[in-house]
């Protein structure tokens, strides 16, 4: 009898668990996340930057009719250093190659507010000469090239460049002035990192050098009796930036 008991419960438990496998759920498998998107730095974007500048403009006067230095005693090289606030905008577009080297070409154009550190050549005869550089306005055109790191991007930037400049010269304490203006051409260079915060809104940190250089003229009068003043003049800078990517 106890063998018998024995046998039918084993065989009760050999036919229900079929069953009771089949009431069992099926194990649910969950996608891995997706990873985001890697962001595209090709296309075309418009900003707004600020910045500072600190300048240096070497000049020396020699007498235009002779090519020899001034008539009032000779006039030494000198060096004034102007500095200031610039606000401009800037528009460029960008591609992005199958690697991260990103490649483009970008303009911008900038109101400048960059005047001061006047030189006086007081060493020489009288009366002595005193001169002020201003830059009223500045404007470039550059390449592009660059790494990306998926929002970052570190690039270095070179090409042409103009300004506006404008030298205040004053004749010793007799507060008789002129002014000379000109656009000056010459090259900038440096490097920067761009940072897209949304897929349109991309912000800017941003270093250059600027080199101008050229001669002037004074028209010939009774206080500057024709000069030619040869000016090189430097300048580093840093902006900050903030542009739509479209």
């Amino acid at each position: 009898m106890r063998k018998l008991l024995l046998a039918t419960t084993a065989l009760a438990a050999l036919v229900g668990t079929p069953a009771l496998a089949a009431d069992m759920a099926a194990p649910v498998y969950k996608a891995p996340p997706m990873a985001p998107p890697v962001f595209s730095w090709t296309g075309c974007h418009v900003g707004a930057d600020v910045g500072i500048a600190w300048v240096r403009d070497k000049d020396s006067e020699t007498f235009t009719a002779t090519g020899a230095t001034s008539p009032f005693t000779p006039y030494p090289t000198n060096t004034a250093d102007p500095d200031g606030a610039k606000v401009g905008g800037y528009l460029g577009c960008d591609y992005q190659f199958a690697s991260p080297i990103v490649a483009g070409i970008e303009g911008d154009a900038e109101w400048a507010n960059i005047k001061g550190g006047a030189a006086n050549f007081t060493n020489t005869g009288v009366p002595p000469d005193f001169y002020e550089t201003r830059i009223n306005s500045e404007a470039s055109i550059r390449g592009r090239l660059g790494y990306a790191a998926n929002r970052a991007l570190f690039y270095v930037t070179g090409g042409a460049a103009w300004a506006r400049v404008t030298e205040h010269d004053v004749i010793g304490a007799t507060g008789t002035f002129q002014d000379t203006t000109s656009t000056r051409l010459g090259w900038t260079a440096g490097l920067g990192a761009d940072y897209a915060f949304t897929d349109h809104l991309i912000g800017r940190v941003e270093y250059r050098y600027t080199g101008f250089s050229g001669t002037f003229s004074y028209v010939p009068n009774v206080v500057f009796p024709a000069f030619t003043e040869n000016h090189k003049i430097s300048e580093n800078a840093l902006r900050a930036g903030l542009a739509y990517k479209f």
